[in-house]
């Protein structure tokens, strides 16, 4: 499995980042706002998006969006520190495979891969 990571937060990208690789998965890269995201799926291909809804920019959920336009079968996984609900819903609606609030473990990130795994 092949992940990008977007977050605007350098600290999130790289702790992110460093859970993805201890978890045994590889980073093909990182985004630091929505657009860049987009454009760096579009080069590299990942099967895996963690995704932060407030970024620069493109939002989180836009770019999402966009994303599974692209690619419908992508892995999306938002990691925010967003408590509305009613945000949260609508990403899940349009596509976003999980949700996991900031700040995220590595128990929890290693739960939503494995489900969405599972899910295949």
């Amino acid at each position: 499995m092949k992940f990008l990571v977007a977050d605007d937060s350098n600290l999130s990208r790289t702790k992110i980042s460093n859970m993805i690789k201890e978890l045994g998965y590889e980073v093909l890269g990182t985004a630091s706002n929505g657009e860049e995201a987009i454009d760096k799926f579009k080069d590299l291909s990942p099967t895996y998006v963690t995704m932060d809804l407030e970024m620069p920019v493109k939002a989180g959920d836009i770019s999402a969006k966009e994303i599974l336009a692209l690619d419908p079968n992508v892995n999306i996984i938002i990691i925010t520190s967003i408590v509305d609900k009613k945000k949260l819903l609508g990403a899940i609606k349009f596509g976003v495979k999980k949700v996991l609030q900031k700040p995220v473990t590595i128990d929890k990130l290693k739960n939503a891969i494995d489900e969405l795994k599972v899910r295949g």
